[in-house]
């Protein structure tokens, strides 16, 4: 009888959690502009040698290129874009999908820009799997395939100004998703939003307990001289003197090692409490800030601490924003021209007051 009990309230708060509200709806718009702005960062270092790397001068590699499991896509993704398009073509598209990025990560009319930026991005990457079938480039295909079952222009998005515009002229709440008469429950949509949450966060569990398990098979982590040879590779060298500071202080080689291996591997554990996961939290991503600056990979590290942001609770980023504005409100407003009156002897008017931040 306990036991019935048990599991009863146990499905009932699960199914509370997945159909009352949305969840990490900060965390995932931050994922969402995160993703976009970076596509765009990408695309455009690649710009000046783009045809050496997807266009014509990229020929080389193409045996390289025909085993790729890219090419399995269905189609007209494998259509969006082809190896042999001429470079001005493949230039156009590559910029198009710029543009679409940036419409991403402003969350401009989301329902039609998400699935057209996964697909542009999954036919783009069929150009050249060499490089855009490495390991953060399958992260970040799962979290925009992901993101499509998210509401993610709920906050800080073009779509959710559009929304409280016409919401405070109108009166009333946006229409249910439908067609006709036929209406998408409300519950749905949130259903919806928190699958996409569990998934992205489920995937960040394995990456991270995967890559714990694969140190523990050698000696070195355990030991926890690991973290000393990567900070030799002078491939992986952004800062020289840095590293060379970082790997002379023995105490810290130690130490990153055997954080490294243990808060990855234990992250899913720490995520059941509150404080253990703010633990957690700064373990991952004060690993992941030390990979971007000291090892020369700052897209990957990017990715993964943009993906833990769904582990921050909506109320904790409520409080930040609250905060921001108190300090915004409290901060005094510049006298433009004050100068000028005291030179010329004319009376100043009074200031306009300065433009006042709501709570996101």
């Amino acid at each position: 009888m306990i036991m019935a009990s048990a599991i009863s309230n146990t499905w009932e708060r699960l199914m509370n959690w997945f159909l009352e509200s949305r969840h990490a709806t900060y965390g995932l718009a931050l994922l969402r502009i995160g993703l976009g702005a970076s596509t765009v960062a990408i695309l455009a270092l690649y710009l000046p040698n783009f045809s050496y790397t997807f266009g014509h001068g990229s020929q080389w590699g193409a045996a390289m290129f025909r085993d790729s499991s890219v090419h399995s896509y269905f189609w007209p993704i494998t259509a969006l874009f082809s190896r042999t398009d001429p470079d001005p073509l493949i230039l156009a598209k590559i910029i198009v999908l710029m543009a679409v990025a940036a419409a991403y990560a402003l969350g401009w009319r989301m329902r039609v820009v998400s699935p057209l930026f996964v697909a542009l991005w999954l036919g783009f990457t069929t150009l050249d799997p060499v490089v855009t079938n490495t390991g953060h480039y399958q992260t970040f295909r799962l979290f925009i395939i992901f993101l499509l079952f998210a509401d993610t222009s709920y906050r800080w998005s073009l779509d959710a100004r559009r929304r409280a515009k016409r919401e405070a002229r109108r009166g009333v709440a946006a229409r249910p998703l439908g067609f006709g008469r036929w209406r998408v429950p409300e519950w749905f949509p949130v259903l919806s939003n928190n699958v996409a949450v569990v998934l992205i966060g489920y995937q960040l569990c394995v990456i991270y307990v995967t890559s714990a398990l694969w140190k523990l098979q050698g000696a070195t982590w355990v030991s926890g001289v690991a973290s000393y040879y990567p900070l030799q590779v002078e491939e992986l060298t952004l800062v020289p003197w840095l590293n060379h500071l970082a790997w002379q202080v023995t105490p810290a080689v130690f130490i990153a090692s055997w954080l490294s291996v243990y808060g990855q591997l234990l992250f899913p554990v720490l995520l059941l409490n509150r404080w253990s996961r703010i633990v957690g939290l700064v373990l991952v991503t004060g690993m992941h800030a030390s990979i971007a600056i000291l090892l020369a990979l700052p897209w990957f590290s990017l990715m993964m601490i943009l993906g833990d942001m769904i582990f921050i609770r909506d109320r904790t980023w409520r409080r930040a924003a609250d905060w921001v504005n108190q300090r915004v409100r409290k901060a005094p407003v510049p006298i433009v021209g004050e100068g000028e009156a005291e030179a010329t002897g004319k009376p100043q008017s009074e200031p306009s007051p300065g433009p006042v931040l709501t709570g996101a």
